[in-house]
């Protein structure tokens, strides 16, 4: 007697649930595909000027041959590009090379930091000036949000902060590793500021660590200041005064980023000529600041 088959929904799940073990058993794949690398490359030719905005890009079956992939590669490619703003679809007209300027977002500044960087340092002279646009931005973040964290923080938002930095001390002598973890503080206060949108800003930079390894390692080549630098933000935020957090963070990091500046020789404009303060005395003032609780 034959056996009965199931029901359909019972083999529909049946097969999901094959599905899902077989792709468990592949494993993640790589983000270096074939797909990462033609679409870094062309972000790479647009963000260099080679690929000028208004540009008509080839036919799909010109460019795909041109760099060596099929068809569908260079279309998932393309589209990523879109999604970024770099590239522009029109109907009739073909695919055109946007202003990346007036469409990009910020994560376009990470990848043309890193067009510019080499492990000896900047190759190209624009590099200084996008150097200095990341640490601008950084210190504004900072700023805000640490004002923001002493108004609306909870004993809760304290013990997550002093956890992530308590947990950085062994990472002291790996600094990408480092730099995760100074993401994971710095994600910590963001949320003490109870604003989602920071958060998300938050999300460019946390991506620097994997996408720019070289860079990070420069970026953290003290590690060990940084770490002594957690105790006076948390002290910053436990006083409770926004003001005072948010002016002494802010004259805080500008000094250190210009000390580092000076030190890897790629100070630009006011920052290269100020004569930094000392690590110490940025750290004393944070500290007499955040005692005041």
């Amino acid at each position: 007697m034959p056996r009965p088959r199931p029901p359909k929904p019972v083999q529909e799940a049946v097969s999901a649930e094959n599905s899902l073990e077989a792709l468990a058993a592949i494993g993640p794949i790589a983000r270096s595909s074939v797909v990462d690398a033609v679409a870094d490359r062309l972000q790479a030719e647009i963000l260099s000027g080679r690929l000028a905005a208004g540009a008509r890009l080839p036919s799909e079956r010109e460019f795909s041959l041109a760099l060596g992939v099929n068809r569908l590669t260079l279309r998932a490619a393309l589209a990523r590009l879109e999604a970024l703003g770099m590239i522009v679809t029109r109907h009739g007209a073909g695919t055109i090379v946007a202003s990346w300027r007036e469409r990009a977002g910020l994560d376009a500044l990470a990848a043309l930091i890193g067009s510019t960087w080499s492990k000896d340092g900047f190759v190209k002279g624009q590099g200084r000036e996008l150097l200095t646009s990341m640490l601008e931005v950084r210190r504004i973040v900072a700023s805000e949000a640490i004002g923001l964290a002493a108004k609306r923080h909870t004993a809760a938002d304290l013990e997550a902060l002093e956890q992530r930095a308590h947990e950085q001390e062994g990472r002291i002598h790996d600094r990408v590793a480092f730099a995760r973890g100074d993401i994971a503080f710095e994600r910590a206060l963001i949320r003490a500021t109870r604003n989602v949108g920071l958060e998300l800003l938050l999300n460019t930079f946390a991506r620097f660590p994997d996408e720019q390894p070289e860079l990070v390692a420069e970026l953290f080549d003290r590690p060990e200041e940084v770490l002594a630098f957690y105790p006076y933000i948390i002290g910053l935020i436990r006083a409770g005064d926004p003001v005072v957090a948010r002016d002494t963070l802010r004259q805080a990091l500008e000094r250190l980023d210009a000390e580092w500046q000076v030190r890897h020789s790629h100070a630009s404009g006011g920052a290269g000529t100020a004569k930094p303060a000392s690590k110490s005395a940025s750290g004393t003032r944070a500290a007499k600041a955040g005692s005041k609780a």
